[in-house]
């Protein structure tokens, strides 16, 4: 089981929009503790809150979809009420072009549901490493993109290559998608003494990526909107073994996009322990 902000992160969505969902009986959590008053959450709710994120995604009102769960809609029904709504979300402005693309994801994740696909989850452990950073809340993921590539840019042309090794993002809170607690940096095969200052006057400091003796590990490839599909896939892996999360998340990138909307190679890194 898992702890609310811990779901929030496997399932990308914030922690006050699953209280929300509780709060009006729409989508609650798998057991709450009676003595603390602590949400825990199954990773195989996620298949349920898909189906209220595809149908939200459809523009169904909250009502509406609570109808349509209580009816029982299979993932059939909802694929091909989103392949409609996909036909008309192309015919619309390119500003709902990114809508577009989440609700795709959602269906992969739906047509997927208790599978690990074509994850591949390794468990390693990981030395510390010298890591020159910035650490931000972000309003969005969009900002959180742009200071990476900002980032990129500055680091390669100030930083010699025999120094650096990858770009890494690490989570420092639950997932909120319009409040990011990100720390995006370099991580570094040496120190570098030379200040680096990022566009905005914005300096990197140089600190340290913490020793993990475990961590769960998945391999994704494609642009960062299919995030979800990685970290629910890790979810399901560590319910089924017994792990809990125990600390920060990862994201490094073994190959950076050439723009937002094209593929990455990103190794999600979630450090585990053995669960009670």
């Amino acid at each position: 089981m898992f702890r609310i902000g811990e779901f929030s992160r496997i399932a990308r969505v914030s922690t006050r929009l699953l209280r929300y969902y509780d709060g009006i009986g729409l989508f609650s959590p798998g057991r709450i503790d009676p003595a603390t008053g602590y949400r825990f959450y199954l990773a195989d709710q996620l298949a349920q809150l898909n189906r209220i994120l595809a149908l939200k995604g459809l523009g169904l009102s909250l009502e509406q979809v609570a109808r349509m769960l209580d009816e029982k809609i299979t993932a059939a029904e909802i694929r091909g009420m989103l392949a409609l709504r996909k036909a008309e979300l192309e015919r619309t402005l390119s500003e709902e072009a990114e809508q577009l693309r989440h609700i795709e994801s959602r269906i992969r994740q739906i047509e997927e549901e208790g599978s690990l696909a074509d994850y591949d989850v390794v468990i390693k452990s990981v030395d510390a490493q010298a890591f020159l950073s910035v650490r931000q809340t972000f309003p969005g993921i969009g900002e959180a993109v742009a200071m990476l590539g900002n980032m990129v840019r500055t680091v390669t042309a100030r930083v010699p290559i025999a120094s650096r090794d990858s770009a890494v993002v690490v989570a420092h809170s639950d997932f909120d998608d319009e409040a990011l607690d990100l720390e995006i940096g370099f991580s570094l095969k040496r120190e570098v003494r030379k200040q680096i200052v990022l566009p905005g006057n914005i300096p990197m400091a140089m600190g340290e990526l913490p020793a993990e003796a475990m961590l769960a590990t998945v391999v994704r490839h494609g642009p960062n909107y299919q995030s979800h599909l990685a970290t629910g896939a890790l979810g399901v892996w560590m319910e089924a073994n017994s792990f809990q999360i125990a600390g920060p998340s990862r994201e490094v990138f073994l190959q950076l996009p050439s723009n937002p909307d094209k593929a990455a190679v990103v190794e999600v890194q979630f450090p585990v322990t053995r669960a009670a």
